[in-house]
């Protein structure tokens, strides 16, 4: 696998992608819009639904960052949460004193914190992420924390992230506290096709990939969508599997290369590893083509990663590939392009999907250098030649 284009995709779609880079969707949007509103209530708590990569995480860290702005913000994983990790957690978040050692104590400073917070008319924010994870004592701490008031104004607003049906957690629980507060629900809703195709196009370029429109068509956003249910989480892990899948595939490839033969007989042969070649009859050509029928410059092949292409470069006697004329076609595995006497066969060309072959064919995006071009090329050859001598 290539190292470099490796860690890319670790980037853009692994473990370690940047976490500071968020490419918003409507849900993702509607989902913060819906957090903020709710903890700006009278009952401060909202409950967060949506299945297991569905960016949840994502989401109410980044409304821990606005929040705290304005208020103290603890943030906590529910993941077999203990009540001893909870109530550290929270002096560790909200700076309480290092020095309280017994849980009573620890309790009772942090009602004491939260009273004063509230007082001053700011009441600080619990967000417990996978709270469905955490231990029915831990649950019953947070219970009681939710009973806390000043003067009729609750001490702690809380959120609460979990798969499904949080409230019904709430009620299973006795959490009654929790649920007199008429917490606000919401439910996460998957990428549309269109919102799959810029997440992954975004996370790729901001990664330093290249080509990302070519990397993810159309087609295969779409497979993706449909693979990963549309869930960022589970598109992220599709997409680095595919796209690992592929660079193990062309570093394990044999090169494509041209084997050329005259009346049967191996003249040369030429890998395919820089972006084009020139075949002629010139010196100054990569492919040299010995034949009176070809011109000094007669066509150039150009070679994408997924795609080889020939064109022919208005030369006197045309070229011919599979005993057809063609001016510009995309060369396929084990084609002949036959000049005079001479027979240039392909060999390790990667397959061509329906979706490119169409485009090629379609659109200019492919078109060779013009003529102009390729004198510059010429001459700057010649510069090199003249150079060595």
């Amino acid at each position: 696998m290539r190292t470099n284009e490796s860690s890319i995709v670790g980037k853009a779609f692994g473990k370690n992608a940047d976490s500071s880079l968020i490419v918003a969707y409507q849900s993702h949007q509607d989902a913060l819009r819906f957090l903020a509103e709710a903890l700006a209530q009278s009952n401060g708590v909202a409950l967060l639904q949506g299945p297991q990569g569905s960016g949840k995480t994502t989401i109410v860290r980044e409304q821990s960052t606005w929040s705290a702005r304005d208020a103290a913000v603890a943030f906590v994983d529910g993941v077999h949460l203990a009540p001893r990790r909870l109530l550290t957690d929270l002096r560790t978040q909200f700076d309480l004193p290092t020095s309280i050692g017994e849980d009573d104590q620890l309790l009772q400073s942090l009602s004491n914190f939260l009273a004063q917070q509230a007082r001053c008319g700011v009441s600080p924010i619990l967000i417990v992420d996978n709270a469905d994870r955490a231990s029915a004592s831990a649950l019953r701490i947070l219970n009681w924390l939710a009973a806390l008031d000043v003067r009729g104004k609750y001490s702690l607003r809380i959120v609460l992230t979990g798969k499904a049906r949080l409230a019904g957690m709430l009620r299973d629980n006795s959490m009654s506290n929790l649920s007199r507060r008429n917490p606000s629900t919401y439910s996460l809703n998957p990428l549309t096709s269109h919102e799959t195709m810029i997440y992954l196009r975004t996370k790729l370029i901001a990664a330093g990939g290249e080509r990302a429109e070519k990397v993810f068509s159309v087609d295969s956003c779409e497979r993706l969508r449909e693979t990963s249910c549309g869930w960022p989480g589970r598109l992220n892990e599709c997409a680095k599997e595919m796209l690992e899948a592929k660079i193990e595939k062309q570093s394990t490839r044999a090169a494509p290369k041209v084997i050329v033969t005259r009346d049967g007989v191996v003249v040369s042969e030429h890998e395919l590893t820089e972006r084009q070649y020139v075949i002629g009859r010139s010196e100054l050509a990569d492919i040299v083509v010995e034949d009176g029928y070809v011109s000094k410059i007669h066509a150039l092949v150009h070679v994408y990663p997924n795609a080889i292409v020939l064109a022919d470069l208005n030369s006197t006697n045309g070229t011919t590939v599979n005993s057809k004329i063609v001016y510009k076609t995309v060369l396929r595995n084990n084609d002949i392009i036959t000049l005079g006497r001479y027979k240039l066969k392909l060999e390790n060309v990667p397959a061509l999907s329906t979706e490119l072959d169409e485009k090629v064919r379609a659109s200019d995006t492919l078109t060779m250098q013009n003529l102009d071009d390729l004198r510059r090329v010429r001459a700057r050859r010649t510069i090199a030649a003249l150079r060595h001598k």
